[in-house]
């Protein structure tokens, strides 16, 4: 439909196959030349929307479905580009085909940028420019159009993948970051359990080596490099064609590398290793491989050194109680004979008195023998008390002082404050004494010995180093020397009872065996640090008694019986004697049994006169332990005193529980054995 009219065309629909043309013009002639030149032409059916004024073609353009628009740049209510624009902004995809009576070229081109497809001089107008100017401008508005389309799909399809991969790129840096989360984990665990990795290509002789690796060696990452031989060097010499031996083997029977050796870091200081590793035959895409780990297992080898060690003590303190006993009945007649016969013969002049001298001194000499075997063997306790290490130290430096040769140097420092620690004075008398003629004797040109004493708080870390350490606040004694020192082969030993580096006759090695004995009885545990030519260091940590103790007095004057009646019971028909006379040299009276049954039968016939009961624990038939039950049920207010060859701490914890006054271990001194009884007789007969 034409319209020719200056007022805004009424909408009307049109056929979808009809090409819809929006003809602004205001000379109604040009119009219909326009017309008539397209009737028939090659454009096909076309509908014409005709107005007069660019308001009224706005209005068309918007009421109806306009595919294309001819413009004229003169008209009523608009000029030139101005018309151009307010089209092309409201209908950007209808292509706009200027017409202008004026031939300039500029303008042409101005129109062209601002959104017109073609340009038409009314002069030259033909049939045939028209229909090719309209067909282009179609074809490119089309060709724009798809352009436009394709592009806002490509322009879809890249946000969507670009959500895509920012989607995938966010899943990927999750995993990324918890791969990492997971190595840094995997990394902190093989440091904590000092484990490290390897994988070695065979055929090409090349290995991978972790950074964790290669601590466990003492070194630096990259010093092995990719070969095998720098690993191969750092292994002790000893243990090298063991292990060489052990990587052929897993060559040929593909079933991985699986040994222990040792290794020495560059410090000096011996370390235990493992290899664990599994061999992987040659594929399609992967050479013939070994994968593994290396783990540093120097604490387990240490406890189990520690274990062994304490199995053998195990093993010779059995052997060494048995003759502990026999030896202290044989010793307990001779002492007791020896402190009776001056009482016996007064007489007796100076060289004989010095002769029962020196057999009371042997006498004596061999107990402290046996009680050291005793202290190792079965952990000997003595009376404890609360012990000031500072004041034991300080008796310890005025004995060395005086016999340790002139050439060595002694150092003493004593932390301020020290904890109590609850013990024997006399056996860690013994301990400090055994440690410094130990590093007198392995300074044997001079040097310096030093003593100290600090408190410390032992860790789960430094605990676990040593067989039955336990954490807590302890007191470290330290006794340092700069002599010879020792080798670790040794250093494993030393602890082991009669081993000792001395010439014969200058050692018996049972010193260091009574030092661990006692040590380990008091609740602590020894740590030693040695270096061929760099000297020793003894630790012991003592568990601290942070609750004061009171010291116990010293005993005072033996005190002498007054007719009580004592029935002793002892297998060793010596030990009877010797005991009935001494107790009868000082005012007792005495009944002896030789076993358990004799003891009860006695006991029952004279029970109201006898005051108490010297009763030995190792006898044949029925020993201590089983006598006196029997006796309590004839008397529930006896008194017994329990004696023995064998001390332990068992052994006089049994004596405790069954009801005994207290235990006397043989040999038994005079003065001991007077006052015990005195003691015993005076706190029975409190009512």
């Amino acid at each position: 439909m034409v319209r020719n009219c200056n007022t805004p065309p009424q909408s009307r629909t049109t056929p979808p196959q009809c090409l819809e043309i929006l003809l602004i013009e205001d000379s109604l002639s040009d119009a219909r030349f326009l017309q008539e030149v397209l009737k028939g032409s090659v454009l096909g059916r076309s509908c014409w929307h005709h107005a007069t004024r660019l308001q009224d073609g706005l209005a068309i353009l918007k009421a109806e479905s306009i595919q294309m628009i001819l413009l004229d740049m003169t008209l009523p209510d608009s000029y030139g580009l101005a018309s151009v624009d307010a089209l092309a902004t409201q209908a950007p995809q209808v292509p706009i085909v200027v017409l202008t009576n004026s031939n300039d070229d500029e303008l042409a081109v101005q129109a062209v940028r601002h959104g017109a497809q073609d340009y038409l001089f009314k002069r030259h107008i033909t049939p045939d420019t028209v229909v090719r100017a309209l067909r282009y401008a179609l074809e490119r508005k089309h060709a724009a159009e798809a352009l436009r389309i394709a592009n806002e799909t490509l322009e879809l399809r890249v946000q969507q993948r670009t959500a895509e991969l920012k989607t995938t790129n966010e899943i990927l840096r999750r995993e990324i970051a918890q791969r990492r989360q997971v190595q840094a984990r995997l990394t902190l665990a093989q440091q904590v359990g000092k484990i490290g990795t390897f994988e070695w290509l065979i055929d090409n002789a090349q290995v991978c080596w972790t950074a964790e690796l290669e601590a466990l060696y003492g070194l630096e990452e990259g010093s092995f490099g990719d070969r095998d031989s720098p690993w191969l060097d750092r292994i002790d010499p000893e243990d090298r064609p063991q292990v060489e031996a052990a990587i052929q083997q897993s060559f040929r029977t593909t079933q991985g590398l699986n040994t222990e050796f040792r290794t020495r870091w560059p410090n000096s200081t011996l370390h235990w290793i493992a290899v664990t590793s599994r061999m992987f035959p040659a594929t399609q895409t992967q050479p013939r491989r070994m994968v593994g780990l290396h783990m540093d297992i120097t604490e387990k080898k240490q406890l189990e050194a520690q274990f062994l060690r304490a199995q053998r003590l195990e093993s010779l303190g059995t052997l060494a109680s048995g003759i502990a006993h026999d030896l202290n009945n044989i010793l307990t007649p001779i002492l007791s004979v020896a402190q009776l016969l001056p009482l016996k013969f007064p007489e007796l002049n100076e060289h004989n008195r010095n002769l029962l001298n020196i057999i009371e001194t042997s006498a004596r000499r061999g107990s402290e023998l046996i009680k050291q075997i005793l202290s190792f063997s079965r952990g000997l306790d003595g009376q404890r008390v609360g012990v000031q290490i500072c004041h034991l130290l300080t008796e310890i430096r005025q004995i060395i002082r005086q016999t340790l040769p002139k050439s060595i140097d002694i150092s003493i420092n004593i932390e301020p404050d020290l904890w109590l620690v609850n013990g024997d004075v006399t056996q860690l008398h013994q301990v400090l004494m055994n440690l410094c003629v130990n590093a007198r004797d392995a300074m044997p040109q001079g040097g310096t010995l030093s003593i100290g004493a600090q408190n410390v708080v032992v860790d789960q870390h430094l605990a676990r180093q040593h067989l039955d350490a336990v954490t807590g606040p302890h007191v470290q004694i330290t006794v340092a020397d700069t002599g010879v020192g020792m080798a670790p082969d040794v250093v494993h030993r030393i602890f082991d009872p009669f081993f000792t580096t001395k010439a014969i006759g200058k050692g018996t090695g049972l010193g260091l065996s009574a030092v661990l004995g006692i040590v380990k009885s008091h609740g602590g545990f020894v740590d030693v640090q040695s270096q061929p030519q760099q000297g020793s260091q003894f630790s012991i940590y003592l568990p601290a008694n942070l609750i004061p103790i009171p010291a116990q007095d010293d005993a005072g004057a033996i005190y002498a019986g007054h007719g009580e009646v004592i029935l002793v019971v002892d297998d060793e028909a010596t030990i009877r004697e010797v005991i009935k006379t001494t107790l009868e040299t000082y005012g007792y009276r005495v009944l002896t049994a030789e076993q358990g049954l004799d003891a009860i039968a006695l006991y029952a016939k004279q029970a109201q006169t006898i005051d108490a009961v010297i009763l030995d624990m190792m006898m044949p038939t029925l020993d201590g332990s089983a006598t006196l039950p029997a006796l309590q049920q004839l008397d529930t207010d006896v008194k017994a005193i329990a004696i023995s060859g064998l001390q332990s701490t068992e052994m006089v914890r049994k004596t405790e529980q069954l009801g005994f006054y207290t235990f006397l271990p043989k040999p038994i001194d005079t003065s001991d054995l007077l006052n015990t009884l005195h003691d015993c007789l005076q706190i029975s007969s409190v009512p």
